[in-house]
């Protein structure tokens, strides 16, 4: 909508205060998609061991994780998902 743009800064963005996109490598994105397979939501002590691993910082793991769970709710619409898989095996109660 319209509001949703906000007015540019006149002041040029400072290198500290606006983080560039972190770019992840091939691996890195395998290892985090590996994990997110196996549980959607890091465990604090997951994402230190991750952040370790990867080389990478613990806010920039979080953030990747909530924007993979983000893509996934946007995709799969608005449908009850739990809903559809229950339906799917046939144990949803359809009894009124």
């Amino acid at each position: 909508g319209p509001r949703s743009r906000k007015p540019k800064k006149p002041s040029a963005p400072s290198r500290e205060d606006k983080r560039p996109r972190t770019a992840f490598t091939t691996e890195q994105l395998q290892r985090l998609k590996a994990e997110f397979q196996g549980n959607r939501y890091l465990t604090e002590e997951r994402r230190q061991g991750l952040a370790q691993e990867l080389g990478l910082n613990e806010s920039q793991i979080k953030i990747w994780f909530q924007n993979k769970r983000a893509k996934i709710k946007k995709t799969s619409g608005n449908t009850n998902s739990l809903a559809q898989h229950l339906m799917a095996q046939g144990l949803y109660n359809h009894s009124t």
